[in-house]
């Protein structure tokens, strides 16, 4: 069955299209290098349980060596034996007065996004506000953070186009301690910035936090404009040897990408075997003539695989007219849906083959990873709707409690901004590339030192199942990046 979206009035499709950034948010999903040397603590709950006996078998040598009637150590033998404390690390509780949005019984956050008037057709802020409280359960049965419960206390649909009148509201609102932001534009994320508030956020909102130390992209803030070979081994994974690209003219975004991706294969290209051969960016935002004439040239050139800058709903009108001029084995990239089980199901036949990728640990890879699991049973005992946003959703509220609880008892915004940010090595118990936050929240630049790990996945048969290795689920670049070389396959945690 092939999923039907509605289309939109063109003066609010040319608005939404100007916000895209899809295509190479993903793909470009930079994460600055660090000294991993420092330790820092294990993200909250997902300590490892250390259940192995100590040894003491030099101990119990060297005393029965020196007396040869064994020496009575029971309270030793016991002490040293005994199983590691388990218990997770939920702070202390000590009264705080003047904190915006703390009580003694719970921290409270604002969830901003883009509510059922979503005209993509994805669930977008439903989903991200699960996954946020999801993780606000799960910590909340451990007890808390300091002595409190983490409580979504507001939720503030922007309906579209009123992000920024709701972020200046969020600002003034000293009933909330920080902000999770999911919606479609991200007018005034600027302004939370500068207020100091602390925002999680998404990674589409890579250019409006760029700077802003109280503003949190899980795997640390984007390098949106870097040429980056993710693209390229998208292409190998795929088995592509003739590549195309497309995008919408109304978005700069868009426009940029498809630029980004003809210049990514003219540097690497040729050594990686695929030639890059068509590239349309300045299509019509929904494409209401179709795609008829763009795709007849892609086949003309040869075309086997694409990358695209547009959104979930343009990939299915290119691939109904891929299908329909008998291209079906062409493989198209596409630029999100992670974990929206409906979308490939419902268009499983359209969809066969193609491939995405994240930037985070799939729940497909193996073995079965420990901060994986924990996230998956709780979504499935909150009931959740598991797509990109609420994983992304779970990662922010992590990153908050885990901040929290590294700022001590006698927290307050700053300090716990501060404290996030003193954090080198967070992989948020091995789901992405550990982030340096003291360097994060500026995004790295051409010629920077930095790690790119990417994973892939394809579809088949309607679901998602690993391209990249499953064990060691991330393909990783190490910038500066100049000849071209195969990722290295990495696991974190």
């Amino acid at each position: 069955m092939i999923n039907t979206r509605r289309r939109l009035p063109a003066s609010r499709s040319r608005r939404l299209a100007v916000a895209l950034t899809v295509g190479g948010l993903l793909l470009a999903a930079c994460s600055n290098s660090s000294d991993d040397s420092a330790t820092t603590a294990a993200p909250v709950g997902t300590e490892a349980a250390d259940t192995t006996p100590a040894d003491t078998t030099a101990d119990t040598t060297a005393e029965t060596a020196a007396d040869t009637a064994p020496a009575d150590t029971t309270a030793d033998t016991t002490a040293d034996t005994a199983p590691a404390d388990t218990t997770p690390d939920v702070g202390t509780f000590e009264a705080i007065t003047g904190v915006p949005g703390v009580t003694d019984d719970a921290i409270n956050f604002a969830v901003l996004g883009t509510g059922p008037s979503n005209p993509l057709g994805y669930c977008l802020l439903e989903c991200y506000q699960g996954g946020v409280q999801a993780y606000f359960d799960y910590q909340n049965s451990l007890g808390g953070v300091n002595g409190r419960d983490l409580v979504i206390s507001r939720v503030d649909d922007d309906e579209v186009g009123n992000t920024q009148v709701k972020s200046l509201e969020l600002i003034a609102d000293d009933t909330i301690f920080g902000i999770f932001g999911a919606p479609l534009q991200y007018a005034g994320f600027t302004d939370i910035g500068a207020a100091g508030v602390p925002l999680y956020t998404t990674f589409p909102a890579a250019g409006d936090v760029n700077g802003f130390e109280s503003s949190y992209i899980p795997v640390g803030t984007q390098c949106v404009e870097c040429a980056s070979p993710a693209s390229i081994w998208g292409a190998k994974v795929a088995g592509g040897t003739k590549a195309a690209s497309i995008g919408y003219g109304v978005s700069q975004a868009s426009k940029d990408c498809v630029d980004r991706a003809e210049s990514e294969f003219a540097t690497w290209g040729a050594d990686a075997g695929v030639e890059f051969v068509y590239k349309n960016n300045d299509l019509p935002f929904g494409f209401p003539n179709g795609l008829g004439p763009e795709v007849t040239a892609m086949k003309e050139a040869g075309v086997d695989y694409i990358t695209t800058c547009i959104d979930q709903n343009g990939v299915l009108t290119l691939e109904q007219e891929l299908q329909r001029q008998g291209m079906d084995n062409v493989i198209v990239a596409l630029p999100q849906g992670y974990g929206d089980t409906e979308y490939f199901s419902s268009n499983a036949d359209l969809l066969e083959g193609d491939i995405i990728s994240i930037p985070y640990r799939p729940m497909e890879a193996d073995p079965e990873q420990a901060a994986v699991k924990t996230m998956l049973d709780a979504f499935a005992a909150s009931g959740v709707q598991i797509n990109d946003y609420a994983i992304q959703g779970w990662l922010g509220a992590q990153l908050a409690a885990t901040g929290i609880l590294a700022a001590g008892p006698q927290f307050d915004r700053a300090t716990t901004v501060a404290a996030t940010n003193a954090i080198t090595d967070y992989d948020a118990g091995g789901m992405f590339h550990p982030v340096d936050w003291t360097t994060a929240h500026t995004a790295p630049s051409e010629g920077d030192t930095y790690t790119q790990c990417m994973s892939y996945l394809k579809v088949q048969g309607g679901t998602l199942v690993m391209a990249s290795d499953p064990a060691l689920p991330f393909d990783c670049f190490d910038f500066p990046f100049t000849a071209w070389t195969e990722p290295t396959p990495t696991t974190f945690g």
